[in-house]
C-alpha cells in the first residue's frame, strides 16, 4: 500500500553525499549551492545536517562546503580551526574565518538529475486530483494522524473519535525508520510512509484530520491534501504555523481567513480571543467551510481534539522507546 500511496523515494542522504564528492581539491561550494542541486534551496539545512553526519570524510569532502557568505560554518572532523586548516593546505585563502575571494573558487558544475524536482513534479501532477468538494454529508467520525520523531525514527499515531460525542473509539501507533530527511515542504514523502498503514479502511462519514497543511501550503499540496488524494479519503489539515498566505480579520477575532493572491486557503482558529491560533485548510474531498466548521465543533483546547489526541499518543510511543 506504501509504494502505491507515495510511489518511489529517493534515498536523499546518498544524493547529497554523491554530489559533495564530486566538489574538487582547491574549490569549495556552499549548503544552498548543493541544496539547488539537489532540485531545491529549501533543503539548504537538511544538507547542513548531512555534512554533519557524514562518516566518510575521504570520499565524501564535506570541509569543501561552506556558507553562502564564505564563513566556514562547523566541521565535525575537527570544528571550524580544522576545517580552515584543511581548506589552507589545499589552496583556499582564508581569512577570519571565511573565505577570500570565494567566487574564485565557487563550485556549482554538479552533475545531478534533481532529485527534489522528481518529487515536486509528482506533487504537482497529483494536485490536479485535489477536490474541495465535500465528499461526506454528515461527520460522524473524526480520525487524527500525526507523527512524533526521535532521530530518524517515526512514531506515527491514529485516534479515532466519534465527533459528536467525542468518545475514543480507536487508537493506534506503528513504528518505522524515516528513510527521507525533513525538507520544508516536502513533508508528505517523510511521513506517508509511515502513516499509510493506519488508515487503510475509512469508514463512511470519515473525515482524516492530519497535522501539517491542506491548500494553505506553497505549492497548494500540503501534506493533508497529498495524504487526501493519494489514499482517497477526505482530509482537513490543522497545521500549528503559517507556511503562506496573509491572515486577515481583526487579531482579536476567533477565526480569521488565510488567503494568497485573493484566494481562500484557509482560517487561522482560535479557542479563546488573543491566543495562538491553529491554521485550518481543506485537505482532499472537503470543501474550506467544513473543514472550518468540523475543526471548530472539535476544538476543547488551542488544537482540534483529533491531532491533538494523536499528538499525545504519538509522543507517548516516543518517550516509551526512549526510556527503554
Amino acid at each position: 500500500m506504501t509504494k502505491a500511496i507515495i510511489g518511489e523515494v529517493p534515498d536523499l542522504w546518498k544524493e547529497t553525499y554523491d554530489l559533495v564528492a564530486q566538489v574538487p581539491e582547491g574549490r569549495v561550494t556552499t549548503y544552498g549551492e548543493v541544496a539547488r542541486a539537489l532540485g531545491d534551496v529549501v533543503a539548504s539545512r537538511f544538507v547542513g545536517l548531512a555534512m554533519s553526519m557524514n562518516d566518510d570524510i575521504v570520499r565524501v569532502p564535506c570541509r569543501r562546503v561552506v556558507q553562502s557568505d564564505g564563513s566556514l560554518g562547523g566541521y565535525t572532523g575537527g570544528g571550524p580551526s580544522k576545517k580552515a586548516s584543511l581548506l589552507r593546505k589545499e589552496g583556499i585563502r582564508i581569512s577570519r574565518g571565511k573565505v577570500l575571494d570565494l567566487e574564485k573558487v565557487f563550485f556549482k558544475d554538479f552533475r545531478t538529475h534533481y532529485p527534489l524536482r522528481a518529487l515536486r513534479a509528482r506533487q504537482r501532477t497529483l494536485r490536479r486530483h485535489v477536490s474541495l468538494d465535500d465528499a461526506v454529508e454528515e461527520v460522524r467520525k473524526a480520525v487524527g494522524l500525526d507523527v512524533a520523531y526521535a532521530g530518524d525514527r517515526g512514531f506515527a499515531a491514529m485516534v479515532v473519535l466519534d465527533s459528536r460525542t467525542g468518545r475514543i473509539l480507536d487508537r493506534k501507533v506503528v513504528e518505522g525508520v524515516a528513510k527521507f530527511p525533513y525538507v520544508p515542504t516536502f513533508l508528505a514523502f517523510r511521513e506517508i510512509p509511515l502513516v499509510a498503514h493506519l488508515v487503510e479502511d475509512v469508514d463512511d462519514h470519515t473525515v482524516v484530520f492530519y497535522d501539517g497543511n491542506g491548500i494553505l501550503h506553497p505549492e497548494r499540496f500540503g501534506i493533508a491534501s497529498h495524504f487526501g488524494v493519494a489514499a482517497n479519503v477526505p482530509t482537513v489539515g490543522v497545521a500549528k504555523k503559517l507556511l503562506c498566505g496573509k491572515v486577515g480579520g481583526r487579531p482579536r477575532n476567533l477565526v480569521r481567513p488565510v488567503t494568497s493572491d485573493q484566494q481562500l486557503l484557509g482560517h487561522a482558529l482560535c479557542k479563546a480571543s488573543g491566543g495562538n491560533p491553529v491554521y485550518v485548510s481543506a485537505g482532499h474531498q472537503v470543501s474550506p467551510t467544513r473543514a472550518l466548521e468540523a475543526s471548530k465543533h472539535l476544538l476543547l483546547h488551542r488544537v482540534p481534539e483529533p491531532t491533538r489526541l494523536a499528538h499525545i499518543e504519538a509522543g507517548a510511543a516516543r518517550l516509551s522507546r526512549n526510556n527503554k
